[in-house]
């Protein structure tokens, strides 16, 4: 079974929906943009060979920034689970320009996803062959 398991330090930033200024559509913002870099340069660090192919599960845990007076022990707060999701899932797979570690997202049939207070902020990624059931 193939694994790939590797922590991404910095604070997990979002992916949102576009935005437009002055008439241009802008998609990804620097800050989003360096950290899909990120990630996408420590998993190629863990995986350099061809991109994985067939069902992935992908497992995610993002360690959020604790404020100093959090309202709740668990980061119920923005930013959004899925648009963390959508930021860590994006610089994973290959693109016309830039080569990923899985193929396509859509190979991925099982993601779970948690936000923590817990150690230093970043992501841990873990991506593993998925186990086909009859």
């Amino acid at each position: 079974m193939k694994l790939i398991h590797v922590f991404v330090p910095g604070k997990p930033v979002p992916q949102g929906s576009v935005s437009v200024y002055g008439g241009r559509v802008v998609s990804v913002k620097p800050e989003l943009r360096k950290w899909r870099d990120s990630i996408r340069a420590a998993l190629l660090a863990k995986h350099p060979g061809e991109p994985m192919d067939g069902p992935l599960a992908v497992s995610l845990v993002f360690q959020m920034p604790k404020p100093q007076r959090p309202r709740w022990s668990l980061p119920a707060v923005k930013p959004d689970a899925d648009k963390l999701i959508r930021a860590a899932l994006d610089s994973m797979s290959t693109t016309k320009t830039q080569r990923g570690v899985i193929t396509d997202d859509a190979r991925i049939v099982s993601i779970t996803a948690t936000k923590t207070y817990h150690g230093a902020p970043g992501v841990m990624v873990t991506i593993t062959e998925a186990g086909e059931s009859q």
